[in-house]
């Protein structure tokens, strides 16, 4: 199976930042205008032109952004929950920044006396691989993800 990594479009976090959303609540942001633009571009990419399925994480701006390249391209759409952003295990933004810090200065490895806890980058690939084995009749798959999880590949 040839796998296709799309990350999803720009995100507009304004009325959720506006409600003090924190954790997976983050996650309901919709795409900003600039990020409806480039999913609605997306499908022009001749990369696309090969793919039999679209696959997409769950958080909305990934589904959003699939939804546009399925209406454009008439790929069929699967929706898979473990594509989800990369986990860290503590709340607010700059929680999330150490640990992103932390991530890649250990090499995706999570030491025992971190400070913060977060997903593994052999979770992740484990995860991945895991949600994905249930596609590998198919061709060529287009995959909307994450930025962090697409790191790992």
């Amino acid at each position: 199976m040839k796998i296709i990594f799309v990350r999803h479009g720009e995100p507009d976090y304004r009325e959720l930042e506006e409600r003090s959303y924190t954790g997976f609540g983050m996650d309901l942001a919709p795409l900003s205008e600039k990020g409806r633009q480039q999913a609605q571009e997306l499908w022009q990419n001749p990369l696309l032109q090969s793919a039999n399925l679209l696959v997409t994480s769950a958080v909305t701006r990934a589904l959003e952004t699939a939804f546009y390249v399925s209406c454009a391209t008439g790929l069929p759409l699967r929706v898979e929950p473990l594509l989800h952003e990369w986990q860290v295990y503590e709340s607010g933004i700059d929680r999330f920044e150490e640990a992103r810090t932390l991530f890649l200065e250990n090499k995706g490895e999570l030491l025992s006396n971190s400070p913060i806890q977060y997903e593994t980058a052999t979770e992740m690939k484990s995860r991945f691989l895991e949600c994905m084995a249930k596609y590998r009749d198919y061709q060529t798959v287009v995959v909307v993800t994450h930025r962090m999880l697409m790191r790992q590949f």
